[in-house]
């Protein structure tokens, strides 16, 4: 068309363009406090010309081409596997940091203090043997001690649950989010094969994504309606086609088999805490890399370690102190403690019971009966372990009556030597992961700044293009009042 009404036409399209770049614009700063919202930009294009014989080509004015979302693929896929990483170190420190709340060491109340206030027990008895208080006492200590043990190891195992739990729970939520992201990639598709890019919903696929990477990594590929297919460890969860569910080990059955929380059985030795991709034909163990399910499960191994190393300790003090009290004969005389195994030590470990009931057949002395008085012999050689180094492994271990004393020339480590170990460790898995995760943190604020500056909302720029389009709308409709009052000359004016 050309001529007046083309140039009318022509017009009339600027200001369509225009209004869209405003509307657009509009939209960005409404949502420029918003999470992961990505500007947008609308791009236009001279739309096509007309040929006029004898003249050539007249333009017809402006189109709009696109509206893009102004991002960086590279940069998001950076930002999500930092995150990623960051939850794993965050979900592992605050877990350890519950830990160490169990420990509660260095502190009044700690077991350190309970280990030497017994040790201090039998050292006066050893120098007061003939005083019945002396023997109540040290009875009565022990059992503040074991109290403490128990604690401990009952709390530890609260813990263990809880850990565990939260495993599942991240699974649950990363279900949810694989659900979520089927059903965008259902409505991203419907929207571009009608030739629309669904901006906002893209911004909504990113914020799922960045969510379930934060619980486990994740390998993302996209197809060209940007439909996007997820893999963890290599196994498929989510494509156009089919999509897979996350668990996790919570148990085992009365067979002795792995189950999942829902009573399913695993095939396989798998452990306790391992993740599971499931559909409904098969089963896959993975391996997480990073995110929350992963800092969970290194969690759950620290917590295991200590576990058994508590159990170690505690199974090698009542040893050590009944197999001098005894004499050697774990089997006929008295124990000081009652008979514990490895496994379960922390929280069996307790005073024998006729001791408990009768504090005066504590053993002091070289004798097994206390009928020599003022003995204090055999307290002092239990108070010396205190110092003494002990063979780690307790099944070596022998005793010489003469010298009541347990491997007097082993290498080793001492009982409290073991304890303290337990703890440094633990701190030390503390202290190195809260200096990653600040070093996370600190990669998260410059990756997060750095994609701010590319698709984050500029206030400022946003009403400087808001001026540009508003004086290309205004000059648009000073055209199309021109048209009009030459239409108006035209056809009112000219008398045709």
């Amino acid at each position: 068309m050309s001529g007046l009404f083309g140039t009318l036409n022509t017009a009339t399209k600027g200001l369509q363009a225009q209004q869209t770049a405003l509307q657009t614009i509009g939209h960005n700063v409404a949502n420029a406090n918003t999470t992961g919202y990505t500007r947008q930009r609308v791009t236009m294009q001279a739309d096509f010309a007309q040929t006029i014989p004898g003249v050539g080509q007249v333009g017809t004015g402006v189109r709009v081409g696109n509206i893009d979302r102004v991002s960086d693929q590279y940069v998001n896929t950076q930002l999500r596997e930092a995150h990623s990483t960051t939850k794993k170190h965050e979900s592992l420190s605050d877990i350890i940091g519950q830990l160490e709340a169990v420990f509660n060491e260095p502190s009044d109340s700690g077991l350190s203090n309970k280990i030497s206030d017994v040790f201090n027990a039998w050292t006066y008895l050893a120098s007061n043997p003939e005083q019945s208080s002396a023997r109540t006492m040290l009875v009565q200590t022990t059992e503040t001690f074991t109290d403490t043990i128990h604690h401990m190891a009952n709390s530890m195992e609260s813990l263990h649950k809880d850990t565990l739990n939260e495993l599942d729970k991240d699974a649950l939520d990363a279900n949810s989010t694989l659900q979520q992201l089927e059903n965008l990639n259902h409505q991203i598709w419907q929207a571009s094969v009608r030739g629309f890019t669904p901006n906002d919903l893209l911004d909504h696929q990113d914020r799922l994504m960045t969510d379930l990477a934060g619980k486990i990594d994740i390998t993302v590929d996209r197809d060209k309606f940007n439909r996007v297919s997820i893999s963890i460890d290599g196994n498929n969860v989510l494509d156009s086609n089919s999509r897979k569910e996350l668990a996790v080990v919570t148990g085992f059955n009365e067979a002795g088999r792995p189950v999942l929380s829902n009573g399913e059985e695993v095939e396989g030795d798998v452990q306790l805490g391992s993740i599971v991709i499931k559909s409904e034909d098969s089963m896959a163990t993975v391996n997480a890399k990073s995110g929350t399910m992963r800092g969970t499960q290194d969690a759950l191994s620290v917590i295991n370690n200590m576990q058994g190393d508590l159990n170690e300790f505690a199974y090698s003090f009542a040893l050590a102190v009944n197999t001098i009290h005894s004499d050697g004969d774990l089997e006929n005389n008295q124990l000081f403690f009652n008979e514990v195994t490895k496994e379960n030590a922390a929280s069996t470990i307790r005073v024998s019971q006729e001791l408990r009931n009768n504090p005066d057949a504590v053993v002091s002395g070289r004798s097994l009966t206390n009928d020599v008085s003022g003995d204090g012999t055999r307290a002092q050689a239990i108070a010396s372990l205190q110092n003494q180094t002990l063979p780690i492994n307790s099944d070596g271990w022998t005793f010489d009556a003469d010298t009541m004393k347990i491997n007097s020339n082993a290498t080793g480590s001492t009982l409290f030597g073991r304890y303290n170990s337990m703890v440094t460790e633990m701190g030390i898995v503390k202290q190195q992961e809260d200096n990653m995760l600040e070093t996370q943190n600190a990669l998260m604020h410059l990756l997060t700044q750095r994609r701010e500056s590319i698709s984050g909302v500029d206030i400022n720029e946003e009403v400087v293009d808001m001026i540009k389009f508003s004086s290309a709308f205004q000059a648009n409709s000073r055209v199309l009042q021109t048209i009009s009052e030459m239409l108006d000359t035209l056809i009112n004016r000219t008398g045709v």
